[in-house]
């Protein structure tokens, strides 16, 4: 197979992050189709990336597109398991938007279906594909610095001061930030501690009147089979942003325009209709930004952040820096490059990689649903004020 020809199941925000970047995969993969109800927004992409591809009003007719070799499943949550399965059942490799699916009997299925009719699945738009992360276990994988002790990764942002429809913030439709900013967090802290998560224990807030159905924050403690502990802290109240911490960078690798100007922004009223978010979409804005807050989109790309992430271990210390990694050690601070990369490339680039030479795929359809399982056990701790034990987890090395 020399072109991977994709099919996009949802034209929304994850098409506008995903269209950018299949570019830098000419050759090797391409646009073959969409599928959405809002047949504007599949004309808008069309347009937009002046890529005529077919359109379709439903998922199943996309995976039945004989010209469609895989699907990019960026439908609601709560139909990822659905739409996966589809796919799975017409031959298509997946990759999948975070979360994998809001329940572990939809993960199971789709393991089931992944495995029965022998596709690819890629878990898709995971921080553990970000170059730092990558390049951070590398070098644990060396063995310079021992075995890893334990890992801090902390966000502070404004994910709530987004314009968000009410599946986006409603913890019964898969999402809040558990589901949607949980899954970033828990791949990093699985891939870089290499072994199987035991245990949770973990608190959560609802703190924004504003969506009373999902949680705002969550601080979650987990402790991995080797011994390894991490913590997880994010909190998406808009009061503060971690950018102030790292280098006025965020999680895409562009510079915040004024890391200061979050906090008058205006509090919402309310979640938004599913209308105006698509109409934000085809405007480029689909978390509307307002004038003076936001990201400066013209600024040079560097790594990009996910918070601030420190990993302890026996001997030395990892965290990131703008163009790479800082390691520190009984000599001193040193810094070790890692070349940036763009947006949702990686992935892509997995998928491709695992078709043609027909490889296992690096975060797989196991993966996903241990990283389910934990966001699942995030809520249970919070909820019942006890660890959870965990029973669907997957190792992955760090040499990985």
């Amino acid at each position: 197979m020399a072109v991977v020809r994709l099919g996009i199941a949802g034209a929304g925000i994850a098409a506008l992050q995903v269209l950018p970047h299949l570019s830098a995969l000419a050759g090797k993969m391409e646009l073959a189709a969409l599928a959405d109800v809002r047949e504007d927004n599949m004309r808008f992409f069309c347009e937009r990336y002046g890529r005529k591809v077919p359109m379709y009003d439903s998922v199943e007719k996309l995976c039945a597109d004989p010209d469609v070799d895989a699907v990019w499943v960026a439908s609601p949550n709560a139909l990822h398991a659905e739409h996966t399965i589809c796919a799975a059942k017409h031959g298509k490799h997946v990759i999948c938007e975070k979360p994998m699916a809001v329940s572990i009997a939809q993960c199971e299925s789709m393991v089931e279906a992944v495995d029965r009719y022998r596709v690819k699945f890629v878990q898709g738009h995971s921080k553990a594909f970000d170059t730092p992360i990558r390049k951070m276990a590398e070098i644990l994988a060396g063995g310079e610095l021992g075995r890893v002790i334990h890992i801090q990764t902390w966000n502070w942002n404004d994910w709530l001061l987004r314009a968000l429809v009410d599946s986006e913030v409603d913890t019964a439709q898969g999402s809040g930030v558990v589901f949607r900013q949980g899954p970033h967090q828990i791949d990093v802290v699985r891939f870089l501690a290499g072994d199987a998560v035991r245990s949770v224990r973990a608190v959560t807030g609802r703190w924004e009147p504003a969506y009373p159905k999902g949680e705002g924050n969550y601080t979650a403690f987990l402790e991995f089979e080797n011994g390894t502990a991490a913590t997880m802290m994010f909190d998406g109240y808009g009061y503060f942003d971690v950018a102030e911490l790292t280098w006025g960078i965020g999680e895409s690798g562009q510079r915040m325009n004024n890391p200061e100007s979050i906090v008058p922004r205006a509090r919402p009223s309310g979640p938004i209709s599913a209308a105006q978010k698509y109409q934000m979409v085809r405007e480029g804005n689909p978390y509307g930004f307002g004038a003076g807050a936001g990201w400066d989109e013209s600024s040079q790309r560097r790594n990009p952040f996910f918070g601030l992430t420190v990993v302890s271990c026996e001997r030395g210390v990892l965290r990131q820096h703008p163009d790479g990694i800082y390691i520190y050690t009984r000599d001193g601070r040193r810094e070790v490059e890692a070349p940036a990369h763009r947006g949702r490339a990686p992935e892509l680039m997995e998928l491709y990689e695992a078709v043609t030479a027909n490889r296992p795929t690096l975060l797989d359809a196991r993966w996903g649903m241990a990283t389910t399982e934990v966001c699942l056990a995030i809520l249970q701790s919070s909820r019942e004020r006890r660890e959870i034990m965990l029973s669907h987890q997957s190792r992955r090395a760090a040499a990985a």
